[in-house]
């Protein structure tokens, strides 16, 4: 009995090692092999263009300076305003996609979008005015107002965005695609703006025979700036075609739509500038100094009533309260969104 049990064990330790074996082997084969598997069913697409963008209120503020500078562009006052409304954005990304199957593909991708507007508006205002109160006491006074600024507004937004793609063959070397998905935006929006200002009074007195000349000069220079951000989520759809190049190498051209709306803008806005003041008779006194600023706030769309004009224009203001007095009404969140449509190219690498 003890014989054929020690037989038995020892068949049993055989059986043992000998799986063992197969399971190593096996193993072997599975981390070798599984890993080409799932590589192969994954590619990356490297694309670029550019589109158009409606932008929401931040266009209709530029507007509404267009108009209200229009409306006050009567001799012999100058009123230019010389900035072209933001539609134009710039886009960019890289997308990791796995396949399914021949016709389904999932791919997260990282974006970098960017859109900039510039110009410039000019504004003079000149008066000129005798006045007689006696043969001992005339002059004239005339008033000078100028104002020059250089307006930049740029935004620029990094999504991270999931498609969904479903794609078939036209012919050999052709795949036509459709997709579409979601993602994550996070956008910050810049103005900057270097201005001028200048005001000059000059009363030019005859008094009794001498002349006597009252001068009150300001002028001031320096950069007015907000920088704001906001969070939301978007939708997209896209589609387009693909080229095989080569074996593992695409050529992608494709035309894309989003909707990404963002109402919640919050940040800072500085102004910083130098000054100088000149005054009294003969400009016998003078000033001058430095001016810094910082404020937080949130982004509002107000409409702006003239006094000038008579009229109203939509204006957005960062407030950290919402701007209701004499000359805003109707006060709201701004609501500035990259919705519009984009045509793009790049290529597919697979693995």
């Amino acid at each position: 009995m003890e014989r054929k049990w020690r037989t038995a064990k020892k068949g049993i330790l055989i059986v043992e090692k000998s799986m063992k074996k197969n399971i190593i082997f096996y193993s072997l084969c599975f981390i070798m092999i599984c890993p080409k598997i799932i590589f192969s069913q994954i590619s990356f697409r490297i694309y670029g263009g550019g589109g158009w963008i409606d932008c929401g209120d931040l266009n209709k503020n530029i507007q509404g300076w267009k108009n209200y500078f229009n409306d006050r562009d009567k001799s012999p006052d100058l009123f230019k305003y010389n900035v072209e409304e933001l539609h134009g954005l710039w886009d960019g990304g890289l997308e990791l996609s796995y396949s399914f199957s021949s016709r389904f593909q999932a791919a997260v991708g990282l974006e970098f979008l960017t859109g900039k507007t510039k110009g410039n508006a000019t504004s003079r205002i000149w008066r000129e005015q005798n006045y007689f109160y006696s043969a001992t006491d005339f002059g004239t006074i005339s008033i000078s107002e100028k104002t020059l600024k250089k307006p930049e507004y740029r935004i620029q937004t990094i999504p991270i965005i999931l498609t969904l793609y479903y794609s078939f063959p036209l012919g050999t070397r052709w795949n036509f695609f459709l997709g579409c998905g979601g993602g994550y935006y996070s956008s910050k929006l810049t103005y900057k703006e270097g201005y001028q200002y200048n005001f000059d009074y000059q009363d030019e007195k005859i008094f009794y025979g001498s002349l006597m000349e009252f001068l009150d000069s300001y002028s001031s220079s320096g950069t007015y700036s907000e920088e704001i951000s906001s969070k939301t989520f978007g939708f997209h759809l896209k589609t387009g075609l693909e080229l095989e190049i080569r074996r593992g190498l695409h050529f992608i051209i494709e035309a894309f739509g989003r909707q990404a709306n963002f109402n919640d803008w919050e940040g800072d806005k500085k102004d910083s500038y130098n000054w100088t003041h000149t005054w009294g008779f003969w400009g016998i006194y003078s000033d001058k100094g430095h001016f810094e600023e910082v404020k937080k706030g949130k982004l509002w769309k107000v409409e702006f009533q003239s006094d000038d004009t008579g009229k109203s224009y939509p204006q957005l203001v960062l407030s950290e309260e919402k701007p209701l007095n004499a000359s805003y009404y109707d006060a709201q969140q701004a609501r500035i969104n990259l919705n519009g449509f984009s045509l793009r190219i790049g290529i597919r690498v697979s693995l």
